[in-house]
């Protein structure tokens, strides 16, 4: 079963998915994509963090190629936490980031690592951000991302069994 659950910063994405998540098959596997360094995503963390003392979740840490953790949530259901990082990482890990075919590779890396996951897991429950709707034009790193992003979601809402886009906190389901 693959799930996704989007919508904007402070939306209740997180919360909802851990919910969502425990009604799934054990163990329980929590996939934190952050990486630790800026003393906001410390505070993001540790908010994470503590909101999950004392729930039977499995945290792993694995800012990228997530494929890689196959062997390890064989059978349980993972929540990843979340794309939105995980797009980021990995397509600014490389120096060549605005190069047409890097992102289109991200992207191809991306979709692969997320099926070995949806194919090891009994469930796989993806947390993931609404970043398109400011009308903004950014600067052509941002275009880049949020082009990676849109078409991971897209990717992701194709292939699940259940998508959720939550707004202020409350669920709204999709399919």
């Amino acid at each position: 079963m693959i799930e996704l659950v989007f919508g904007g910063a402070a939306s209740g994405k997180s919360e909802f998915a851990e919910r969502e998540a425990l009604q799934c098959r054990k163990p329980f596997y929590y996939l934190a994509t952050m990486r630790h360094g800026s003393s906001s995503g410390e505070q993001r963390i540790a908010k994470h963090v503590a909101r999950r003392d004392g729930s039977p979740f499995v945290t792993l840490e694995k800012p990228v190629a997530i494929g890689e953790l196959a062997g390890k949530v064989k059978d349980g259901t993972v929540l990843l936490e979340c794309l939105t990082n995980l797009a980021a990482n990995e397509l600014f890990d490389n120096g060549d980031v605005f190069n047409r075919e890097h992102e289109e590779e991200v992207y191809q890396r991306i979709c692969k690592d997320l099926d070995i996951l949806a194919s090891a897991s009994d469930s796989l429950i993806v947390v993931s951000g609404d970043v398109f709707r400011d009308g903004v034009r950014y600067a052509k790193e941002s275009e880049a991302y949020m082009r990676l992003l849109s078409r991971l979601n897209t990717y992701l809402s194709d292939k699940a069994d259940r998508v959720y886009e939550m707004v202020y906190a409350c669920p709204r389901r999709l399919r």
